[in-house]
């Protein structure tokens, strides 16, 4: 019996007492309800490999489900003192990975690309307004240049889908930038952008360097180097677990090298001065799901999970290699794309959510994106084999 069957049995033994609804209407409510869970935990959706939404992990949800009961706020922590050394607990694990010395959570990774191009407005803003980014970066960044009043220039991407840098080198010296935003993990087909040679590109020219890891972010549970190779060089980093690691929406982490200052807005009704950071009102619901994994699996554990994936990637990769005609690429974060040859169309899968599809150098591939334990290599093969 799993955890949603209970939480269904217990639904409807409510509904079956006296409610403002009839006995009709309260099966509909139940059958509504039943349906919606249904639907994603069919186990014929484990070939759902089309996007990045993970299947909850259930240690998780339990989290998820006491959050509700916590209705601490942590813009008054001293009042909610077992929350907020949660909440340090969780940071504290969080920041060595990303080589940064303060984070906070949010709601998803466009609330923080968004928040860090305010900080990045608020540091160089009065020298430049131009953000350079890669035109394989997330569509929230231009969403955030809009809301910022920010010159978003996009910068093409050499054969690997990284952002070009002799390109990106000739921009910052004809155009120094305000920012320039990184991408740990494609949206579209998972790559790096290199890290190291972004901050050479900048040459004399002091700019905020900003790094969109909300999906490769979860390397820097498998890679001791990571943290100083790429995470560190950053002013600031976001890291989405809801995506790579089976928490429940919204779980994200915005991280930095220097804290945001304290608001200089009248907040005297606070003991203490809230950061002039994004998120207002928040407590367990954006904590204690990922904490609870932490304490129960640890970084052993996590790191097992983001083995397993890059495993079964791995295995998917191999197969589609040994089919006549294909073109494969694999990615250091679980995404495949791949082209069958012309005269396959797997438009049914796409129409299905068993894949996607992206563009790669003009061409439209497809793509599968192995988020957790639910996509498995051989499902997929299976969804393929009756069009091969």
């Amino acid at each position: 019996m799993t955890l949603t069957t209970v939480l269904l049995d217990y639904l409807q033994a409510q509904l079956s007492k006296d409610t403002a609804l009839s006995a009709t209407d309260n099966q509909a409510v139940y059958q509504q309800l039943l349906t919606l869970i249904e639907s994603t935990a069919d186990p014929d959706k484990a070939d759902w490999a089309a996007h990045m939404t993970s299947a909850v992990d259930e240690q998780a949800f339990i989290g998820h489900i006491l959050a509700g009961q916590h209705p601490g706020n942590l813009l008054s922590a001293e009042l909610y003192p077992q929350l907020s050394e949660i909440e340090r607990q969780v940071m504290a694990f969080f920041c060595p990975l990303f080589g940064q010395s303060y984070a906070h959570a949010t709601h998803g990774g466009s609330y923080a690309n968004l928040e860090a191009l305010w900080q990045a407005r608020k540091q160089f803003g009065a020298y430049s307004k131009i953000v350079y980014a890669s035109d394989q970066c997330h569509y929230s960044i231009a969403k955030a240049c809009d809301i910022l009043q920010l010159q978003l220039q996009l910068i093409p991407s050499n054969n690997r889908q990284q952002i070009d840098i002799n390109l990106l080198e000739q921009a910052c010296e004809q155009q120094p930038p305000m920012a320039i935003i990184g991408t740990i993990g494609t949206t579209g087909s998972g790559q790096l952008d290199n890290v190291r040679q972004i901050r050479q590109a900048t040459g004399r020219h002091p700019c905020w360097l900003h790094l969109d890891a909300a999906w490769g972010g979860f390397l820097s549970l498998i890679d001791a180097t990571i943290a100083e190779t790429t995470f560190a060089q950053a002013d600031s980093v976001c890291f989405d677990p809801h995506k790579s690691l089976g928490v429940p929406r919204p779980c994200s982490l915005l991280l930095y090298q220097k804290p945001p200052a304290y608001s200089q807005a009248p907040a005297s009704y606070l003991q203490q001065t809230p950061r002039d950071v994004l998120p207002g009102s928040y407590g367990a619901e954006l904590l204690l799901p990922l904490w609870l994994m932490l304490k129960l699996q640890g970084k052993t554990g996590l790191a097992a999970r983001i083995q397993s994936t890059l495993q079964q990637a791995k295995l998917f990769t191999d197969y589609l290699k040994t089919l006549e005609g294909w073109w494969v690429q694999n990615s250091p974060t679980a995404i495949v794309c791949f082209t069958p040859p012309n005269n396959i169309v797997l438009s049914d899968l796409v129409r299905r959510g068993v894949f996607s599809t992206t563009t790669i150098e003009q061409k439209t591939v497809y793509r599968a994106v192995f988020t957790g334990q639910r996509v498995r290599s051989d499902i997929l093969i299976k969804a393929l084999a009756p069009f091969l």
